[in-house]
Protein backbone atom coordinates (compact mmCIF):
# COMPACT_ATOMS: atom_id res chain seq x y z
CA UNK A 1 0.00 0.00 0.00
CA UNK A 2 2.84 2.47 0.85
CA UNK A 3 4.41 1.44 -2.21
CA UNK A 4 1.26 2.28 -4.98
CA UNK A 5 1.29 5.44 -2.61
CA UNK A 6 4.90 6.79 -3.67
CA UNK A 7 4.62 5.18 -7.14
CA UNK A 8 1.57 7.78 -7.56
CA UNK A 9 3.35 10.45 -5.84
CA UNK A 10 6.18 9.60 -8.31
CA UNK A 11 3.78 9.62 -11.23
CA UNK A 12 2.25 13.00 -10.14
CA UNK A 13 5.54 15.18 -9.70
CA UNK A 14 6.45 13.71 -13.35
CA UNK A 15 3.48 15.09 -14.45
CA UNK A 16 4.34 18.12 -13.12
CA UNK A 17 7.62 18.51 -14.40
CA UNK A 18 6.22 17.30 -18.22
CA UNK A 19 3.76 20.61 -17.81
CA UNK A 20 5.97 23.43 -16.36
CA UNK A 21 7.27 25.85 -19.01
CA UNK A 22 10.64 25.95 -19.80
CA UNK A 23 12.58 28.56 -17.43
CA UNK A 24 15.37 29.38 -19.83
CA UNK A 25 13.06 29.92 -23.02
CA UNK A 26 11.27 32.68 -21.34
CA UNK A 27 13.61 33.72 -19.16
CA UNK A 28 14.21 37.09 -21.47
CA UNK A 29 10.70 37.94 -21.57
CA UNK A 30 10.29 37.59 -17.54
CA UNK A 31 13.19 39.68 -17.01
CA UNK A 32 12.16 42.81 -19.42
CA UNK A 33 8.83 42.38 -17.70
CA UNK A 34 9.93 43.12 -14.03
CA UNK A 35 13.00 45.19 -15.47
CA UNK A 36 11.01 47.60 -17.06
CA UNK A 37 9.99 49.75 -14.37
CA UNK A 38 13.36 49.65 -12.25
CA UNK A 39 15.17 50.67 -15.37
CA UNK A 40 13.32 53.68 -15.74
CA UNK A 41 13.41 54.61 -12.08
CA UNK A 42 17.24 54.11 -12.61
CA UNK A 43 17.30 56.74 -15.32
CA UNK A 44 14.99 59.38 -13.52
CA UNK A 45 17.47 58.81 -10.14
CA UNK A 46 21.11 59.29 -12.25
CA UNK A 47 19.61 62.57 -13.82
CA UNK A 48 18.41 63.55 -10.84
CA UNK A 49 21.84 63.39 -9.22
CA UNK A 50 23.44 65.15 -12.35
CA UNK A 51 20.90 68.16 -11.66
CA UNK A 52 22.09 68.23 -7.82
CA UNK A 53 26.12 67.68 -8.53
CA UNK A 54 25.24 70.42 -11.00
CA UNK A 55 23.17 72.84 -8.33
CA UNK A 56 26.38 71.99 -6.11
CA UNK A 57 28.87 73.47 -8.53
CA UNK A 58 26.41 76.47 -9.29
CA UNK A 59 26.03 77.17 -5.25
CA UNK A 60 30.06 77.98 -5.34
CA UNK A 61 29.79 80.91 -8.05
CA UNK A 62 26.36 82.38 -6.48
CA UNK A 63 28.30 82.69 -2.78
CA UNK A 64 30.34 85.67 -4.30
CA UNK A 65 27.64 88.02 -5.56
CA UNK A 66 25.77 90.13 -2.99
CA UNK A 67 22.73 89.85 -4.55
CA UNK A 68 21.48 86.77 -2.36
CA UNK A 69 18.15 86.50 -4.28
CA UNK A 70 20.02 83.83 -6.33
CA UNK A 71 21.75 82.13 -3.63
CA UNK A 72 18.39 81.54 -1.78
CA UNK A 73 16.60 80.12 -5.45
CA UNK A 74 19.57 77.75 -5.40
CA UNK A 75 19.48 76.07 -2.31
CA UNK A 76 15.69 75.87 -2.51
CA UNK A 77 16.37 73.96 -5.86
CA UNK A 78 19.00 71.91 -4.06
CA UNK A 79 16.61 70.69 -1.14
CA UNK A 80 14.06 70.02 -3.98
CA UNK A 81 16.38 68.23 -5.74
CA UNK A 82 17.78 65.89 -2.53
CA UNK A 83 14.03 65.43 -1.76
CA UNK A 84 13.12 63.74 -5.71
CA UNK A 85 16.73 61.98 -4.49
CA UNK A 86 15.30 60.21 -1.54
CA UNK A 87 11.89 59.58 -3.21
CA UNK A 88 13.58 57.90 -5.97
CA UNK A 89 15.78 55.46 -3.32
CA UNK A 90 12.96 54.10 -1.65
CA UNK A 91 10.81 53.61 -4.40
CA UNK A 92 13.91 51.60 -6.29
CA UNK A 93 13.98 49.92 -2.95
CA UNK A 94 10.35 48.44 -2.80
CA UNK A 95 10.26 47.35 -6.59
CA UNK A 96 13.36 45.65 -6.06
CA UNK A 97 12.04 44.00 -2.48
CA UNK A 98 8.28 43.58 -4.71
CA UNK A 99 9.98 42.42 -7.77
CA UNK A 100 12.12 38.59 -7.03
CA UNK A 101 13.83 36.74 -9.94
CA UNK A 102 10.94 34.73 -11.17
CA UNK A 103 13.46 32.83 -13.18
CA UNK A 104 15.38 31.86 -10.84
CA UNK A 105 12.84 30.48 -8.61
CA UNK A 106 11.45 28.21 -11.13
CA UNK A 107 14.37 26.57 -11.72
CA UNK A 108 15.09 26.26 -7.88
CA UNK A 109 11.43 24.82 -7.60
CA UNK A 110 12.44 22.40 -10.87
CA UNK A 111 15.28 20.98 -8.64
CA UNK A 112 13.94 20.63 -5.56
CA UNK A 113 10.63 18.26 -7.54
CA UNK A 114 14.07 16.58 -8.83
CA UNK A 115 15.51 16.16 -5.63
CA UNK A 116 12.22 14.84 -4.31
CA UNK A 117 12.03 12.36 -7.51
CA UNK A 118 15.08 10.50 -6.64
CA UNK A 119 14.59 10.82 -2.74
CA UNK A 120 10.67 8.71 -3.19
CA UNK A 121 12.16 6.65 -6.05
CA UNK A 122 15.07 5.40 -3.43
CA UNK A 123 12.50 4.59 -0.75
CA UNK A 124 10.37 3.06 -3.30
CA UNK A 125 12.97 0.33 -3.80
CA UNK A 126 14.33 -0.01 0.28
CA UNK A 127 10.75 -0.17 1.09
CA UNK A 128 10.36 -2.74 -1.48
CA UNK A 129 13.83 -4.55 -0.03
CA UNK A 130 13.04 -3.85 3.61
CA UNK A 131 15.83 -1.06 3.92
CA UNK A 132 15.73 2.34 5.20
CA UNK A 133 19.40 3.51 4.75
CA UNK A 134 18.79 6.35 2.55
CA UNK A 135 15.72 7.75 4.43
CA UNK A 136 17.60 7.69 7.70
CA UNK A 137 20.33 9.47 5.74
CA UNK A 138 17.82 12.19 4.44
CA UNK A 139 16.85 13.00 7.98
CA UNK A 140 20.28 13.04 9.45
CA UNK A 141 21.62 15.42 6.49
CA UNK A 142 18.09 17.88 6.96
CA UNK A 143 18.42 17.75 10.80
CA UNK A 144 22.10 18.80 10.31
CA UNK A 145 20.92 21.59 7.68
CA UNK A 146 17.98 22.74 10.19
CA UNK A 147 20.89 23.39 12.62
CA UNK A 148 23.31 25.41 10.82
CA UNK A 149 19.69 27.33 9.16
CA UNK A 150 18.88 28.17 13.06
CA UNK A 151 22.53 29.27 13.82
CA UNK A 152 22.46 31.34 10.29
CA UNK A 153 19.27 32.88 12.11
CA UNK A 154 20.62 33.81 15.07
CA UNK A 155 23.79 35.49 13.81
CA UNK A 156 21.26 36.97 11.23
CA UNK A 157 19.42 38.78 14.28
CA UNK A 158 22.58 39.91 15.57
CA UNK A 159 23.30 41.54 12.30
CA UNK A 160 20.07 43.39 12.45
CA UNK A 161 20.34 44.55 15.57
CA UNK A 162 23.96 45.92 14.64
CA UNK A 163 22.50 47.41 11.80
CA UNK A 164 19.48 49.09 13.83
CA UNK A 165 22.00 50.33 16.41
CA UNK A 166 24.14 51.61 13.36
CA UNK A 167 20.76 53.06 11.47
CA UNK A 168 20.23 55.24 15.06
CA UNK A 169 24.10 56.38 15.30
CA UNK A 170 23.56 57.56 11.55
CA UNK A 171 20.12 59.32 12.63
CA UNK A 172 22.16 61.48 15.87
CA UNK A 173 25.14 61.85 13.68
CA UNK A 174 22.64 63.40 10.94
CA UNK A 175 20.98 65.70 13.72
CA UNK A 176 24.19 67.25 15.08
CA UNK A 177 25.20 67.87 11.56
CA UNK A 178 22.35 69.70 10.74
CA UNK A 179 21.75 71.42 14.06
CA UNK A 180 26.31 72.65 13.01
CA UNK A 181 25.23 73.45 9.50
CA UNK A 182 22.47 75.58 11.10
CA UNK A 183 24.38 77.45 13.74
CA UNK A 184 27.51 78.34 10.99
CA UNK A 185 25.14 79.36 8.82
CA UNK A 186 23.56 81.59 11.48
CA UNK A 187 27.11 82.70 12.51
CA UNK A 188 27.85 83.65 8.56
CA UNK A 189 24.48 86.00 8.22
CA UNK A 190 26.00 87.64 11.29
CA UNK A 191 29.15 88.24 10.35
CA UNK A 192 27.96 88.69 6.91
CA UNK A 193 25.52 91.59 8.39
CA UNK A 194 28.62 92.76 10.61
CA UNK A 195 30.62 93.24 7.69
CA UNK A 196 28.24 95.07 5.75
CA UNK A 197 27.65 97.42 8.49
CA UNK A 198 31.41 98.10 8.81
CA UNK A 199 31.86 98.61 5.25
CA UNK A 200 28.54 101.31 5.22
CA UNK A 201 29.75 102.73 8.71
CA UNK A 202 32.97 103.91 7.09
CA UNK A 203 31.78 104.64 3.66
CA UNK A 204 29.86 107.05 5.44
CA UNK A 205 32.26 108.62 7.40
CA UNK A 206 35.19 108.94 5.03
CA UNK A 207 32.76 110.94 2.54
CA UNK A 208 31.68 113.17 5.90
CA UNK A 209 35.04 113.94 6.68
CA UNK A 210 35.64 114.84 3.11
CA UNK A 211 32.70 116.91 2.97
CA UNK A 212 33.83 118.44 6.21
CA UNK A 213 37.40 118.92 4.89
CA UNK A 214 36.00 120.81 1.75
CA UNK A 215 33.43 122.55 3.34
CA UNK A 216 35.74 124.71 5.65
CA UNK A 217 38.23 125.29 3.04
CA UNK A 218 36.17 126.78 0.84
CA UNK A 219 34.46 128.62 3.83
CA UNK A 220 38.36 130.07 4.61
CA UNK A 221 38.84 131.17 0.83
CA UNK A 222 35.64 133.02 0.67
CA UNK A 223 35.87 134.47 4.02
CA UNK A 224 39.80 135.37 2.38
CA UNK A 225 38.90 136.42 -0.75
CA UNK A 226 36.27 138.89 0.91
CA UNK A 227 39.24 140.01 3.26
CA UNK A 228 41.23 140.91 0.47
CA UNK A 229 38.64 143.11 -1.15
CA UNK A 230 38.05 145.36 1.81
CA UNK A 231 41.59 145.58 2.36
CA UNK A 232 42.29 146.31 -0.72
CA UNK A 233 39.52 149.35 -0.71
CA UNK A 234 40.99 150.53 2.74
CA UNK A 235 45.23 149.80 1.97
CA UNK A 236 45.47 153.81 1.68
CA UNK A 237 44.56 154.56 5.12
CA UNK A 238 44.49 151.44 7.18
CA UNK A 239 48.09 149.63 6.72
CA UNK A 240 48.63 149.30 10.37
CA UNK A 241 45.26 147.46 10.16
CA UNK A 242 46.63 145.58 6.86
CA UNK A 243 49.70 144.08 8.77
CA UNK A 244 47.37 142.91 11.76
CA UNK A 245 45.32 141.58 9.37
CA UNK A 246 47.94 139.96 7.59
CA UNK A 247 49.56 138.36 10.57
CA UNK A 248 46.05 136.85 11.36
CA UNK A 249 45.68 135.61 7.78
CA UNK A 250 48.94 133.33 7.87
CA UNK A 251 48.50 132.23 11.48
CA UNK A 252 45.09 131.10 10.46
CA UNK A 253 46.73 129.37 7.10
CA UNK A 254 48.77 127.94 9.00
CA UNK A 255 46.10 126.42 11.60
CA UNK A 256 44.20 125.28 8.52
CA UNK A 257 47.03 123.49 7.13
CA UNK A 258 47.75 121.96 10.24
CA UNK A 259 44.02 120.96 10.65
CA UNK A 260 44.16 119.90 7.31
CA UNK A 261 46.85 117.21 7.53
CA UNK A 262 45.22 116.12 11.37
CA UNK A 263 42.26 115.35 9.30
CA UNK A 264 44.27 113.55 6.11
CA UNK A 265 45.77 111.18 8.98
CA UNK A 266 42.79 110.33 10.31
CA UNK A 267 41.42 109.19 7.15
CA UNK A 268 44.45 107.02 6.41
CA UNK A 269 44.11 105.53 10.21
CA UNK A 270 40.17 104.69 9.15
CA UNK A 271 41.08 103.05 5.76
CA UNK A 272 43.77 101.06 7.25
CA UNK A 273 40.84 99.86 10.10
CA UNK A 274 38.63 99.22 7.87
CA UNK A 275 41.32 97.39 5.57
CA UNK A 276 42.53 94.95 8.11
CA UNK A 277 38.74 94.42 9.85
CA UNK A 278 37.91 93.24 6.06
CA UNK A 279 40.78 90.86 5.64
CA UNK A 280 40.00 89.23 9.23
CA UNK A 281 36.21 88.82 8.63
CA UNK A 282 37.02 87.17 4.90
CA UNK A 283 39.74 84.88 6.87
CA UNK A 284 36.77 83.70 8.82
CA UNK A 285 34.48 83.07 6.38
CA UNK A 286 37.04 80.89 4.45
CA UNK A 287 37.75 78.70 7.83
CA UNK A 288 34.03 78.43 8.08
CA UNK A 289 33.36 77.50 4.25
CA UNK A 290 36.24 74.62 4.38
CA UNK A 291 34.49 73.29 7.76
CA UNK A 292 31.45 72.76 6.15
CA UNK A 293 32.83 71.27 2.93
CA UNK A 294 34.52 68.40 5.26
CA UNK A 295 30.86 68.26 7.01
CA UNK A 296 29.38 67.84 3.52
CA UNK A 297 32.36 64.57 2.49
CA UNK A 298 31.03 62.99 5.84
CA UNK A 299 27.77 63.20 4.99
CA UNK A 300 27.94 61.62 1.82
CA UNK A 301 30.15 58.85 3.28
CA UNK A 302 27.49 57.91 5.95
CA UNK A 303 24.86 57.88 3.38
CA UNK A 304 26.69 55.40 0.95
CA UNK A 305 27.34 53.25 3.89
CA UNK A 306 23.42 53.14 5.06
CA UNK A 307 22.47 52.45 1.46
CA UNK A 308 24.79 49.59 1.16
CA UNK A 309 23.93 47.99 4.52
CA UNK A 310 19.72 48.29 3.43
CA UNK A 311 21.13 46.69 0.02
CA UNK A 312 22.35 43.87 2.12
CA UNK A 313 19.57 43.60 4.46
CA UNK A 314 17.16 43.07 1.76
CA UNK A 315 19.39 40.38 0.27
CA UNK A 316 19.37 38.39 4.05
CA UNK A 317 15.73 38.91 4.32
CA UNK A 318 15.09 36.97 0.66
CA UNK A 319 17.46 34.40 1.61
CA UNK A 320 15.70 34.04 4.96
CA UNK A 321 12.16 34.04 3.30
CA UNK A 322 13.28 31.12 0.58
CA UNK A 323 14.72 29.36 3.47
CA UNK A 324 11.71 28.83 5.58
CA UNK A 325 9.60 27.51 2.36
CA UNK A 326 12.53 25.22 1.92
CA UNK A 327 11.64 23.97 5.76
CA UNK A 328 8.26 23.60 5.25
CA UNK A 329 8.64 21.59 2.07
CA UNK A 330 11.05 19.44 4.44
CA UNK A 331 8.85 19.38 7.04
CA UNK A 332 5.60 18.29 5.08
CA UNK A 333 8.20 15.85 3.91
CA UNK A 334 9.01 14.59 7.12
CA UNK A 335 5.32 14.05 8.12
CA UNK A 336 4.78 11.62 5.23
CA UNK A 337 8.05 10.20 5.79
CA UNK A 338 6.86 9.54 9.52
CA UNK A 339 3.17 8.04 8.32
CA UNK A 340 4.79 5.76 5.78
CA UNK A 341 7.40 4.61 8.48
CA UNK A 342 4.83 3.86 10.80
CA UNK A 343 2.37 2.12 8.38
CA UNK A 344 5.05 -0.26 7.52
CA UNK A 345 5.79 -1.07 11.25
CA UNK A 346 1.90 -1.84 11.96
CA UNK A 347 1.70 -3.78 9.03
CA UNK A 348 5.06 -5.45 9.52
CA UNK A 349 3.99 -6.42 13.30
CA UNK A 350 0.61 -7.63 12.31
CA UNK A 351 2.21 -9.82 10.17
CA UNK A 352 4.15 -11.46 13.08
CA UNK A 353 1.09 -11.59 15.27
CA UNK A 354 -0.69 -13.88 12.50
CA UNK A 355 2.31 -16.14 12.13
CA UNK A 356 2.77 -16.13 16.04
CA UNK A 357 -0.90 -17.58 16.50
CA UNK A 358 -0.55 -20.13 13.50
CA UNK A 359 2.21 -21.34 14.61
CA UNK A 360 0.24 -21.59 18.14
CA UNK A 361 -2.55 -23.97 16.70
CA UNK A 362 -0.04 -25.78 14.54
CA UNK A 363 1.87 -27.32 18.40
CA UNK A 364 -1.94 -27.66 20.04
CA UNK A 365 -3.09 -30.08 16.96
CA UNK A 366 0.16 -32.37 17.86
CA UNK A 367 -0.86 -32.62 21.19
CA UNK A 368 -4.68 -33.86 20.84
CA UNK A 369 -3.37 -36.68 18.57
CA UNK A 370 -1.08 -38.38 20.77
CA UNK A 371 -3.16 -38.38 23.90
Amino acid sequence: RVSAIVEEALEKLSFLASITPDVMAHRDELSQIVGDEITRIIHEQRALETRYEHLIAQRATLKALSNKTKYKENQEHIKEVARALRDSTKELCRNLKGNPNIAENLSKIQTERSNLQNLLSKSLRELRENAFSTLTTTVQEEKARTDMIQDVIAKEREVSSAVKKLQADLATERQQHEEEVDERNKIITELKEELQDVRTKSSINTKYLQKEARSRGQSLNRIYSQRMSELEQQIWTLRKELEIEERAHRESEDFLRRKQGQLQGEIQMWMSRHETEVDDLESQLATLKASRAEDLVKLHDYTERYDKEMAEKAKREEEERIQAEMEQLKRQEEARNNWAATKVQSLWRGYLSRKASAGAKGKKGKKGKKG
